[in-house]
């Protein structure tokens, strides 16, 4: 079971990811493509100047996104909250979404 926390808040947005989603490659695969596409994009954008205060950590059956920003940041964290619950829905016996 993956279990995704995600919260947010004045501006602050953070998901931690926790255990594999054992049974469903698909669904593993799934919250790997969103998680590292969110960190990719918030890079660029902390670089642009879009977002701040960016804090990555990505591995095996744990990870971690902290960040800040305007709508640019609520943008990217709405996309990945969408695209997680998505799979929760399709694998709940794999994936859970908080």
């Amino acid at each position: 079971m993956t279990d995704i926390t995600m919260w947010a808040g004045g501006g602050r947005y953070g998901l931690r990811a926790e255990g594999h989603a054992t049974g469903s490659v698909e669904a593993c695969a799934g919250i790997s493509g969103i998680l590292y596409a969110l960190a990719g994009y918030l890079r660029n954008g902390e670089l642009a100047g879009m977002v701040h205060g960016v804090e990555v950590y990505l591995a095996p059956g744990r990870s971690c996104i902290c960040f800040a920003g305007g709508r640019e940041a609520e943008a990217a964290f709405t996309m990945a909250e969408i695209g997680l619950r998505q799979i929760a829905l399709s694998c709940p016996e794999q994936v859970r979404v908080t």
